[in-house]
């Protein structure tokens, strides 16, 4: 497996980590509970964190997997 695929293969796990952690919270999470839930905070000690967890979370929004509403997220339903 080359580093390119072996990045995107973490990739889509984290992704089904996030739609998991949601599925089991339809009421919805904010970005801080799925982060600690899956344990990947960042242990950066700058004003900026969690980059990675950012970027999954746009993803799986750009999807259309995943909505927000105020400060929470949760699985999109689509009609």
């Amino acid at each position: 497996m080359t580093p390119s695929e072996k990045a995107q293969a973490a990739v889509e796990m984290l992704k089904e980590a996030v739609l998991e952690v949601l599925s089991a919270h339809p009421e919805g999470l904010r970005h801080a509970d799925i982060v600690n839930m899956l344990d990947i905070r960042s242990d950066y000690s700058g004003r900026q964190k969690n980059y990675l967890s950012w970027s999954v979370v746009g993803l799986l929004m750009n999807a259309g997997k995943i909505r927000r509403q105020g400060d929470t997220y949760s699985i999109a339903h689509t009609p």
